[in-house]
């Protein structure tokens, strides 16, 4: 009997099935389209990935969890041994990882003979490199912009402004929020909601870091241009992924549209909505989209570097998701770094989004909006961030593509 491949279970389920983007797909099976594949798999599996010569030059970027658990002792072997003769390593370890690892690389309670290779290495930088992020690198105010986003679902049972939950309920009534945002937002929000709960029950905290370590393995990527892995026995590095490729490939679309419209090519604008459910302060004005895929914002020459997550599950099921980022996504991220999390800066103080999520309800077609954003503010180790309430919508609401197999 096979073993069950509770990833794509995970995907195919109706009650995470949600209303699919038109924003998702393209006629081109190699251009910004998440991929995914499946089978039975373990850590030794990982060892024949790593070892095959075909797939260099990649980057592998693993998660801490790798570097804490027994049976991934021939992974590190495999990765020293296939960095020898290149300069750029085998191994990239974020600043993220780097500060999970540090107790441990300094005085190993287990696996003393690893923590040593692995401090050697990276206090010496031959086979694993580092990737830090300055503070003051424009770079860094947009992950955290980004990590608030992906991570947002973890925080919305936590009390608000008003005492209340966003939903207003009492936090303390977790029974009531859970239902509010079954009722409000469906039964995956209301499942990854409960995770974040959960998460300050046991660790008495919430963090954003995994959220962060999946952005930066994408900035590394597109920097350095070379194919990248993130590695973990992690499954929530899967749906942080997932959601990660969604928001820069959907913001993407976006800041190329924008040039499209200040240019002209979409005409005049359709009408504007007065009513915009809290999610613009002010008006939104509206362009009809001629395609539903945005494929003619898509510029015609491009190149691309393809990071994906590899995940080894206990059941002896490893999972790969990918996804091509295209080099000029460095540009829109500039931008949002720019403008303090808008995709554009042609339109003033306004934003623009080619997904209108739960507004788009009852449209008589596809629109692009261009409204200034109803935003909330973040503040992490001293970086502030705005992120657009209509994002947040989409990070609890999980509107984005469907994965098709």
């Amino acid at each position: 009997m096979a073993k069950p491949n509770y990833l794509i279970e995970h995907f195919r389920d109706p009650r995470r099935r949600d209303d699919p983007s038109p924003v998702a797909f393209n006629g081109d099976p190699n251009r910004l389209r998440f991929l995914y594949s499946g089978g039975e798999g373990d850590w030794n599996t990982v060892v024949r990935f790593i070892s095959d010569r075909d797939r260099w030059p990649v980057a592998w970027i693993p998660d801490a969890n790798v570097a804490f658990l027994d049976a991934t002792t021939p992974v590190w072997d495999a990765l020293r041994a296939v960095a020898l003769g290149n300069p750029d390593g085998s191994t990239v370890v974020t600043g993220v990882v780097e500060a999970e690892m540090i107790q441990w690389l300094n005085l190993p309670y287990h696996n003393q003979k690893r923590a040593a290779d692995i401090k050697a290495a990276l206090d010496g930088n031959t086979w694993i490199k580092k990737f830090r992020v300055d503070p003051a690198d424009p770079h860094n105010a947009t992950l955290y912009g980004y990590a608030h986003l992906l991570g947002f679902w973890r925080f919305v049972t936590q009390k608000a402004d008003a005492g209340s939950t966003l939903f207003g309920t009492d936090p303390a009534d977790k029974s009531g929020t859970m239902n509010a945002i079954r009722k409000g937002l469906g039964p995956r929000a209301q499942g990854l909601a409960k995770k974040g709960r959960e998460d300050l029950e046991e660790r008495g905290k919430i963090n954003i870091s995994d959220e962060m370590n999946v952005l930066m393995a994408v900035l590394y990527a597109l920097l350095k241009k070379r194919h990248s892995i993130i590695l973990t026995s992690d499954i929530d590095y899967v749906e942080i992924f997932y959601k990660a490729q969604w928001f820069l490939d959907t913001h993407y679309r976006a800041w190329l549209a924008a040039k499209m419209i200040k240019e002209g090519l979409y005409g005049e604008p359709a009408r504007q909505m007065g009513e915009t459910k809290g999610y613009f302060d002010g008006p939104l004005t509206l362009y009809k989209r001629p395609t539903h895929h945005l494929l003619e914002v898509l510029p015609a020459d491009s190149s691309a570097v393809q990071v994906g997550v590899l995940y080894i599950a206990p059941d002896g099921m490893l999972h790969r998701a990918a996804f091509p980022f295209e080099l000029k996504m460095l540009e829109m991220l500039q931008t949002r770094a720019a403008t303090n999390g808008r995709c554009t800066d042609l339109f003033g103080d306004a934003n623009l989004h080619v997904d209108l999520g739960p507004l788009k309800c009852g449209m008589d077609g596809v629109y692009l909006g261009i409204g200034k954003d109803a935003t909330m503010e973040f503040n992490t180790n001293g970086v502030r961030c705005q992120v657009a309430r209509l994002d947040l919508e989409h990070s609890i609401c999980c509107f984005e593509r469907f994965a098709s197999y």
